[in-house]
């Protein structure tokens, strides 16, 4: 079934309160109170292992606006007054490092999930697939419905429709017997709502029988989509999905994310309907090879690796960080290597920063014309095509302790050129570093070499581009400009 299952482990910090212990016979706080308050005074009381008392007192001001908080060094000066530490330096230290542990409460996962589950949805999408049977030449084909699930996340929400993001062969179907390869119905489900179905009669025998959905789902529109990406673009009633859940909004979108980050995936495992599990990202990059949806050959995809389990109809799901910021798009995972060997906690996902792109691109051809697409015909992404291969060089790790964050950055190293294309009638040449693209006069820096060909996702016809190279130690501007749609190629 097309489908991928994502589960993550859920993380909690535990809330912990002020502790203090002792050693010996010496007498150790076991409990503050704040006892009595007058005026803008609190007085606190502190209680010993020996069942003794003391107080100390805290001007806390008007309106909370020139008081002082209650501080450690409050503590330790009243325990200085029952003769139990000395007023130096090196006692209040002890006085931290032998009675005070403790931490603070935090549970950003729930926040988190709290924050991305209403833009994710479950899909169930219907495939007619057709059975030939008997043996020739009394051959019979005979044609079912089957329902298959994946996932989805709402990627812009607009006052009339919205649109979400979902994988391309959650809503493709390769069966060769088929010539109409993408869903016939595809219907989204909330958070809480699961898919009911109800088989209907079919009294023409021309006529595919169907499965009918029911409950809370809402029908989605096929917009376009990419199978050498794994996305596609579903269009949506914005009413309808209000009127399931109020609650529904556009994911919100990540800056960045990096190694060891929070991975939290939101997705539709066995179609029981949105769940969450958790993981980090292991891998901020790499290429993986998988077999094409359409069966016709290999593709590569640039993922990110997640030690989240990922398992049936979570294919589509968000990858969300731990402030609930959408980072990648679930598309699949690694259960054996070439030699046999099982594997655990491998998964992939599609990163935001090309997913983002690809939907865009789709996004804006569909809107550029306001034409539907049918089942048998459909929006791919058209892409600017310079005819250069380019590879990394110079890798460098860089580690952050600011930020707690390890990048790599590299140089985009032209490797080839292709005669007679774009690039090279512009004046690109092979051994040149491709350092930033100007689109409509603004700069993308270029650090990573994957980089370029993402960014010409985002090159649109009519727009004016610009190249810069790093060559033989000096800086050259290649003028690309205008581009027309003999520039644009589309990838299917």
């Amino acid at each position: 079934m097309k489908k991928l299952r994502v589960c993550l482990l859920l993380i909690v910090m535990i809330p912990c309160i002020f502790l203090f212990g002792g050693c010996g016979t010496e007498p150790y706080v076991v409990d503050i109170k704040k006892t009595d308050t007058i005026g803008t005074i609190d007085t606190y009381t502190v209680y010993y292992s020996d069942n003794s008392t003391s107080n100390f007192t805290v001007e806390n001001g008007t309106d909370g606006e020139d008081g002082a908080d209650l501080t450690m060094e409050n503590i330790f000066d009243s325990l200085v007054d029952r003769g139990i530490y000395t007023d130096t330096n090196e006692d209040y230290l002890k006085f931290l490092s032998e009675y005070l542990n403790f931490s603070v409460e935090e549970n950003s996962i729930k926040d988190a999930v709290v924050n991305a589950m209403p833009s994710v949805v479950s899909i169930f999408v219907e495939h007619p697939e057709a059975t030939i049977i008997g043996e020739f030449p009394h051959l019979e084909e005979t044609v079912d419905s089957k329902i298959y699930c994946g996932a989805g996340v709402v990627y812009e929400m607009n006052e009339d429709f919205s649109y979400i993001i979902t994988n391309f062969h959650v809503v493709y179907n390769y069966s060769s017997e088929i010539s109409n390869k993408i869903a016939r119905l595809i219907y989204a489900y909330p958070y809480g709502q699961t898919a009911m179905l109800a088989e209907t009669d079919s009294t023409d025998a021309l006529t595919e029988p169907t499965l009918e959905f029911v409950g809370d789902g809402v029908e989605c529109t096929f917009i376009g989509g990419s199978m050498n990406y794994d996305i596609a673009i579903l269009k949506i009633s914005t009413n309808s999905l209000k009127a399931v859940n109020p609650d529904a909004k556009a994911a919100t979108i990540a800056d960045g994310y990096s190694l060891a980050d929070t991975a939290i995936a939101i997705g539709n495992p066995e179609g029981d309907g949105v769940s969450v599990t958790s993981g980090i990202v292991s891998v901020v990059s790499e290429e993986i090879t998988m077999t094409r949806v359409d069966k016709s050959g290999n593709v590569k995809f640039r993922v990110m690796r997640i030690d989240t389990a990922i398992n049936g109809g979570n294919s589509g799901g968000g990858l969300f960080n731990d402030k609930g910021e959408l980072i990648g798009i679930v598309n699949s995972k690694l259960t054996m290597t070439a030699n046999g060997s099982t594997v655990d906690n491998i998964a992939y996902a599609l990163p935001y920063d090309n997913v983002t792109k690809v939907a865009e691109n789709i996004i804006d051809q569909y809107e550029s014309s306001l034409t539907l697409a049918s089942n048998s015909s459909y929006l791919n992404v058209l892409k600017l095509y310079l005819g250069v291969s380019v590879t990394s060089e110079n890798t460098q790790t860089l580690y952050n302790y600011k930020t707690d964050e390890i990048t790599i950055s590299e140089d985009a190293l032209v490797v080839s050129v292709e005669k007679n294309l774009l690039a090279e009638r512009k004046g690109i040449k092979e051994g040149d570093i491709i350092t930033s693209i100007v689109i409509n006069d603004t700069e993308y820096e270029i650090n990573r070499y994957y980089e370029l060909s993402e960014l010409l996702l985002m090159v649109r016809v009519g727009d004016n581009v610009l190249i810069n190279v790093a060559r033989d130690n000096l800086n050259h501007s290649i003028v690309i400009g205008t581009i027309t749609s003999d520039m644009m190629i589309t990838i299917v």
